[in-house]
């Protein structure tokens, strides 16, 4: 081969990527060349294979992941998943408690719904509540702030959880047994101010006007008595900066809500505007003022507490901490005592006075039936005598009618939730552990299976064939069921029976001339289905 006809060769495919000169030797570089050429041609195409392969596998495992994450578990109930984090948001002008029916009409007796973090399970069949609520699995309440308010452990006995509920549980009962539920003196006291409220209704029967604000200082007082042995004018300053705290604690605390379903803000908000996100420090001054009033009722009652006369629940509850200081499993301390006055307040007086408020709107709005009641209290309780609970097995109607107004309002629409405490089953569902669960009373009492044409307010459904009033077996949960039922119920149905039984001894009451009683709930709420703002004119009863 000629030397420069291979260098010229060379020096023309230079930009071919062929070896220099020194490296050709008889033609025997071009194939060496060649075959190094191919290797690094297969060895990249190989990088581009594993490269393409490690990307799919990357991607199949995001999938999965992202699959994982969305997917609900087997064995929930249907219902609505949603996203991560915020769980599933409707789009909807509809009030909570109607998108829970519309969800139970598309569901069924049991569906769940994630709201945010919290997996939140809803049962519309009685059945079904009476056997969660009966179980160990749902006896705790959920872990909430809404609940807590700021405390580490919920105190009380509406909120509380195992040995600290049990105790409190058991000391409410045994003083609401011992302090009133039929006892003269708290007689007296619903009496003393069943007659307050009529003095104020007669100042301004015949002219139409809301539900007197008396009705909240009654049904406060029924309460001061029975934890503090106190009573309040409609007037005085102190009752009346109480009601508002209240009110105000009411509305403001709501915002604690934000914190249990979406408690993620927390971790990722700065912490000044996270607590004004929440009203941490309108929630927790109003929180003080309550432990203040309380404190200083627990101080005033220490240094005039007589042993062998507890007057009140305070009392008992002081003496209870004296008997059981030495007691490893006592629960008992001041501060404990501030929290289940701070439940008895609170779970005694909105109830009440929300479902007389109701009871006056079906009476108004149903003339018949306020008619019948009148009959039945002047035979019983002839010449303006007061009621007892002596006189309840003789006044079947009007218990009826108050039964069937606690039915038709259903006034706490959810109950208060309970939560599973481990993973369990419950109507043929995996019930995860930390799922809230709350009964959607509203359908059950509203539920045909249980009751005849429902949607009516018929009292005489709540009378047996001998005109005598019972309560049936099934389908009727105003006060919870289970293990976990209202410790109020008979102190509540003493207040309405007797406070109902004196004010319709007086009086009848109707909408103004020429207008209706708007019955629609007002569902801006959570926790309550009160009534909408409406007009009534009292008028006096020849006795």
């Amino acid at each position: 081969m000629n030397i420069r006809h291979v260098s010229k060769g060379w020096r023309t495919e230079r930009g071919a990527g062929r070896p220099p000169l020194g490296f050709c030797v008889n033609g025997a570089c071009g194939a060496r060349w060649t075959r190094l050429l191919l290797m690094r041609t297969q060895d990249n195409h190989r990088w581009q294979a594993t490269k393409m392969l490690v990307e799919l596998l990357l991607f199949a495992v995001l999938v999965f992941l992202l699959w994982k994450t969305f997917r609900k578990p087997p064995g929930l109930p249907p219902g609505r998943w949603g996203l991560p984090l915020v769980g599933y948001i409707p789009w909807t002008s509809k009030s909570f408690e109607e998108q829970v029916m519309d969800l139970h009409e598309q569901y069924g007796d049991v569906f769940l719904w994630r709201m945010g973090t919290q997996l939140m399970m809803f049962l519309k069949d009685y059945k079904l509540v009476k056997e969660a609520y009966s179980r160990f699995d749902f006896i705790d309440r959920p872990n909430w702030e809404t609940f807590k308010t700021f405390e580490e452990t919920p105190h009380g006995v509406a909120t509380s959880n195992g040995l600290l509920w049990h105790n409190n549980r058991r000391f409410t009962l045994r003083q609401l047994r011992d302090l009133g539920m039929g006892k003269s003196s708290m007689v007296g006291a619903v009496q003393h101010q069943g007659l307050k409220l009529r003095e104020t209704i007669a100042e301004k029967a015949g002219t139409p006007g809301m539900i007197p604000h008396q009705l909240h200082v009654t049904v406060l007082n029924v309460i001061w008595h029975m934890v503090a042995s106190r009573q309040f004018d409609a007037e005085d300053k102190m009752l009346q900066e109480f009601l508002k705290l209240m009110e105000d604690f009411v509305l403001i605390s709501n915002r604690l809500a934000i914190k249990d379903f979406l408690p993620w803000l927390e971790n990722i908000m700065p912490d000044f505007l996270f607590k004004r996100l929440i009203k941490y420090h309108g929630t927790k001054d109003l929180k003080d003022k309550f432990i203040r009033y309380f404190t200083d009722e627990i101080e005033e009652h220490k240094a005039t507490l007589d042993p062998d006369n507890p007057r009140d629940l305070i009392d008992s509850y002081l003496l209870e901490m004296e008997d059981k200081k030495d007691d490893p499993e006592t629960t008992c301390s001041e501060w404990d005592l501030i929290f289940l006055m701070f439940d008895m307040f609170f779970a005694g007086s909105e109830t009440t006075v929300n479902t007389f408020t109701w009871l006056c709107c079906y009476l108004a709005a149903h003339p018949q039936v306020q008619r019948k009641m009148h009959t039945e209290i002047d035979e019983v309780l002839p010449n303006g005598a007061l009621p007892t609970l002596a006189e309840k097995p003789r006044m079947p109607y009007t218990e009826a009618v108050i039964n069937e107004v606690m039915r038709v309002c259903s006034l706490v629409n959810f109950g208060l939730q309970h939560m599973a405490a481990s993973d369990t089953q419950l109507g043929g569902y995996t019930i995860p552990k930390g799922a809230v669960v709350s009964a959607t009373v509203t359908s059950i009492h509203y539920d045909c299976r249980y009751w005849d044409r429902p949607k009516e307010f018929k009292p005489e459904r709540w009378l047996d064939k001998n005109g005598k009033f019972f309560i049936p077996k099934e389908g009727f949960l105003p006060f919870g069921l289970g293990k976990r039922v209202c410790v109020g119920e008979s102190l509540a149905r003493m207040e309405l029976f007797i406070l109902t039984t004196m004010v319709f001894q007086s009086f009848s009451i109707a909408p103004p001339p020429g207008k209706s009683v708007n019955l629609t709930p007002d569902l801006s709420g959570f926790f309550f289905r009160k009534a909408m703002p409406n007009e009534f004119v009292f008028t006096a009863r020849e006795q």
